[in-house]
């Protein structure tokens, strides 16, 4: 079998219980953190020990996310695999919600993760990270393509509902849902096709 990508969706977080999309960068509820600490019992059950030697956590920048991935892979980061924090897998929407802190914030209270790859626009949502179908599935592109480029074993992703539908075909995540993929090329088009762990 080829390369693994484990696609996690982030734990409850305030926006999601009051419907509001107007909170900025909203931060996981209590359900949300021990969702996230029960992902992390469930992940730690299936995942092969030797899998840590070539792994790597990948998270969205925004607050929901990055508190999912400290909850849920903590036991991973504290066994030194290198989570590294893209932009490219932030929320779709310019709603304050998915929009996130400045970097000079959000690299200051999370010093376990890797910010040298994030693309500098961020937390602007221009370009590829604007809010329009078009630019979801440009972003979509450049993250699978991204991820065949990697030489990791098995790669972990926290990231949103709203992308994911983008990244791959099938029902909605769940709050903190996690689903396994194999990377594939079809005719030309890198697809991530769902495996059973």
């Amino acid at each position: 079998m080829g390369k693994t990508i484990i696609l996690i969706r982030h734990g409850e977080a305030e926006h999601n219980i009051a419907d509001d999309w107007q909170l900025p960068d909203p931060g996981l509820t209590e359900k949300g953190i021990e969702e996230s600490k029960a992902l992390a019992s469930k992940l730690e059950l299936i995942f092969p020990p030797q899998s840590e030697e070539n792994c790597r956590i990948v998270v969205s920048p925004l607050k929901r996310t990055l508190q999912t991935a400290h909850y849920g892979l903590r036991w991973l980061l504290d066994r030194g695999v290198p989570a590294e924090v893209r932009a490219e897998w932030q929320e779709t929407t310019d709603n304050p919600c998915d929009i996130g802190a400045e970097l000079s914030e959000i690299k200051e209270e999370w010093p376990d993760y890797d910010f040298s790859s994030l693309d500098p626009i961020y937390p602007q949502k221009t370009g590829m990270y604007k809010n329009s179908e078009e630019a979801f599935q440009t972003r979509a592109s450049f993250a699978r393509r991204w991820l065949s480029e990697r030489n990791e074993d098995c790669i972990i992703v926290v990231t949103h509902s709203g992308f994911l539908k983008r990244v791959v075909k099938g029902p909605k995540f769940r709050n903190v849902e996690y689903r396994t993929y194999e990377l594939v090329e079809e005719s030309g088009e890198l697809k991530l096709i769902e495996i059973d762990t």
